[in-house]
């Protein structure tokens, strides 16, 4: 902030490139990335079993019956739905076959 006195770090979701010469504002991580600190110079890829919306301090998970092995989702729609005879519990990064003699509708 211009004309401030005291550093302010960068609040969870957002980032300030080290290589910026003035520091002077914090970035949006972008969807698809999250950032779980404060003070932070880059965002983390989102993490598997997840997706991560522009601005994540956090990955959140997949809902239960869908699933996703990538790392980066930007929107709960990027989670894979499970298939018929199979399910996926919330954070699945697989689906999995229902166990002999059950089932479950698509």
């Amino acid at each position: 902030v211009t004309g401030s006195t005291e550093q302010k770090p960068c609040a969870k979701g957002s980032y300030t490139d080290a290589s910026m010469a003035v520091k002077d504002s914090c970035t949006l991580c972008v969807g698809g990335t999250y950032q779980d600190e404060t003070g932070a110079t880059q965002c983390k890829a989102c993490e598997q079993g997840c997706y991560c919306p522009e601005g994540a301090a956090a990955a959140l998970p997949c809902e239960g019956g869908s699933y996703s092995s990538a790392t980066d989702n930007d929107e709960q729609g990027d989670c894979t739905p499970a298939g018929a005879g199979f399910f996926a519990v919330t954070g699945s990064t697989e689906q999995t076959p229902c166990a002999k003699g059950s089932y479950t509708d698509a």
